[in-house]
C-alpha cells in the first residue's frame, strides 16, 4: 500500500506543471523593462509627463507649487527650466488679470527677454538650430502683483530630462530691494511694475555668477518687516513658513540650501522710526527668531547676513551683529555697498551689478 501512494505522488509531481498550465512549452519569461529613448545622452520624457510638471521632467527652482495641473510661479525669481532637442519651444499660460512680467533665457542667452505676460502663448525659442536646447522661464514680479500659472509646454521635437545638478544652491530672505523693486527708475520715480526686475536685482544677479540661476530661491517682497507689520499684514517669520507673501498655505519643500542671503532692516528702519516702543533689544530678538527659523529649515547652511544696499540705521546694524553673535555657527554679517539711483531711492540696474560683485565675492571666499 505505501509503494502504491508513492507512485501516485511521483505521477502528480510529474503532471504538476500541465495542472499549473504550462505542459507542452516552456515557462515563461518575465518582461523586461524598455530601455529608455536616448538623444545625445539624454533621456526623452513623454510629453504628458513634461506638461504635468512631473519631476525629473522639468527642472523647478524657487517656490513653486502645482495646482488644477497648472505650474503657479507666484514668489519672484521662481521658474521653470525646460530642455528638449528641436528648433522651437511654445509656452501657454493662463491669461493675467493683473500686470505681471516674466524673463526668459534660451541656452546661454545672459540678458534675457523681459515679456510682459497677458495672453496665454509665447513661443520663447524658434528657428534654432536643430539640436540639444535649454530654455529658463522666471517670474520678473514679486508675490504682491499676483501669479504666473504656466498651463503646458510644446516643442517641434522632444522634451528631454534634465541632468543631474550639482550646482550651488542659494536662497535670499528679502524685501523690495531683493525683489529688484525700481531697478529701472530713477531716484524720483515711484516703483512699478514696469520698472522692476527681480531677475536684475542684486540677488539674481549673485546667483548667476555662482551657477545657481536655476537652483536658487526668494524668500522676499516689498515691505516686508522681519516681525513688525507695517506696510503689509505679513512679516518675514510668517512668509518664511508659507508659499509666498499671500496666502497661508504652508511650504513643504524639503530642499536644504547650501547658502542662504538674508537682507532684511530697511522696513523695520523705518517702523522703528514711527514706533518709539519698538526697540533694538526687540529687533534683535526678532532677527535672531528669524535666524533660527532658517537655520531648522536649513541645518548645514551658511548664513550671511547683509545690510546697507539703501540705507543704514545703527540700531538696525547693531541688532543684527547682536542677533548674530547668539545664533551660531557659520552666521557672518557683510556689509554691501549702498544705491539710491534707482526708482524711490531703491539700487537701480547699475547699482545691483556693482552690490552683487561685492556680494558674489565674499560668496566665493567662504566656498
Amino acid at each position: 500500500m505505501k509503494k502504491l501512494f508513492a507512485l501516485l505522488v511521483a505521477a502528480t509531481m510529474l503532471c504538476a506543471p500541465a495542472l499549473f498550465g504550462c505542459a507542452g512549452g516552456e515557462p515563461e519569461e518575465p518582461e523586461t523593462p524598455e530601455e529608455p529613448t536616448l538623444i545625445e545622452g539624454y533621456t526623452v520624457a513623454a510629453p504628458e509627463d513634461v506638461n504635468n510638471f512631473q519631476e525629473g521632467t522639468v527642472r523647478t527652482f524657487g517656490r513653486t507649487y502645482k495646482l488644477s495641473n497648472k505650474l503657479c510661479l507666484e514668489n519672484a525669481a521662481t521658474g521653470l527650466e525646460i530642455t528638449f532637442y528641436g528648433t522651437s519651444l511654445t509656452v501657454h499660460t493662463v491669461p493675467s488679470t493683473t500686470y505681471l512680467y516674466m524673463r526668459y533665457f534660451v541656452d546661454d542667452d545672459q540678458e534675457g527677454t523681459l515679456t510682459a505676460v497677458k495672453g496665454k502663448d509665447y513661443e520663447m525659442a524658434k528657428d534654432l538650430a536643430e539640436g540639444v536646447h535649454t530654455v529658463r522661464i522666471v517670474k520678473a514680479t514679486s508675490s504682491q502683483n499676483g501669479v504666473i500659472r504656466v498651463t503646458s509646454v510644446e516643442t517641434d521635437g522632444s522634451f528631454l530630462c534634465p541632468k543631474e545638478s550639482d550646482a550651488l544652491r542659494i536662497e535670499f530672505v528679502g524685501d523690495s530691494i531683493t525683489v529688484g523693486a525700481g531697478v529701472f527708475g530713477k531716484a524720483d520715480d515711484k516703483c512699478t511694475v514696469d520698472n522692476s526686475d527681480a531677475t536684475r536685482s542684486y540677488a539674481y544677479r549673485t546667483a548667476a555668477a555662482l551657477g545657481a540661476q536655476s537652483t536658487c530661491s526668494f524668500v522676499a517682497t516689498e515691505g516686508i518687516c522681519v516681525k513688525a507689520k507695517s506696510a503689509l499684514q505679513v512679516n518675514m517669520l510668517e512668509m518664511y513658513a508659507r508659499r509666498s507673501s499671500v496666502g497661508s498655505v504652508a511650504f513643504t519643500d524639503k530642499t536644504k540650501y547650501d547658502i542662504v542671503v538674508v537682507a532684511l532692516g530697511t522696513n523695520d528702519s523705518y517702523y522703528m522710526q514711527s514706533d518709539p516702543t519698538y526697540t533694538q533689544e526687540q529687533f534683535t530678538a526678532d532677527y535672531a527668531e528669524l535666524l533660527a527659523l532658517i537655520r531648522k529649515r536649513n541645518p548645514s547652511a551658511k548664513i550671511v547676513c547683509i545690510y546697507g544696499l539703501m540705507e543704514k540705521n545703527s540700531h538696525i546694524e547693531q541688532g543684527i551683529k547682536a542677533a548674530i553673535e547668539t545664533s551660531g555657527e557659520n552666521i557672518s554679517y557683510l556689509e554691501v555697498p549702498r544705491d539710491n539711483t534707482g526708482a524711490q531711492i531703491h539700487p537701480s540696474d547699475a547699482g545691483a551689478v556693482k552690490q552683487s560683485e561685492v556680494l558674489t565675492e565674499y560668496l566665493r571666499s567662504l566656498l
